[in-house]
């Protein structure tokens, strides 16, 4: 097979080439945002989540996390040195029963309310 030299003083040839790179890096990056989701784990039927994965399902920081934890707001599982900590499915169902409400209830619709109002008082100034 025969190589093509590439030219890239050519003013045609770079925008071809520089579109191809940065397709290349883009499919690089959502391979390497893939490896970085956790996954999801199981464990005799029930569903794990680590601390990952509560962040994420949230959108919680680490410390948010902790500081739910130490205030007892979600429970958690822990193993014997402390160095382990995970959450079975159910307690976060919990935790969620417990501090969510549907938006279209009357304690939501107050919510949004709040809400809005907070959000309206930032734009002022």
């Amino acid at each position: 097979m025969k190589k093509t030299e590439i030219d890239y003083n050519d003013v045609g040839t770079f925008p071809k080439f520089a579109k191809a790179a940065i397709r290349i890096m883009l499919e690089m990056l959502k391979c390497m945002m893939k490896k970085k989701e956790p996954p999801v784990l199981s464990i005799n039927g029930r569903m794990i989540y680590l601390t990952e994965h509560v962040m994420k399902l949230f959108g919680f920081s680490v410390r948010k996390i902790r500081q739910l934890r130490a205030d007892d707001e979600i429970e958690y599982m822990i193993s014997k040195d402390g160095s382990v900590v995970f959450h079975y499915e159910h307690q976060v169902q919990e935790y969620i029963d417990r501090t969510f409400v549907s938006s279209r209830s009357p304690e939501g619709m107050e919510r949004r309310k709040l809400r809005n109002e907070r959000f309206n008082n930032l734009g002022t100034g």
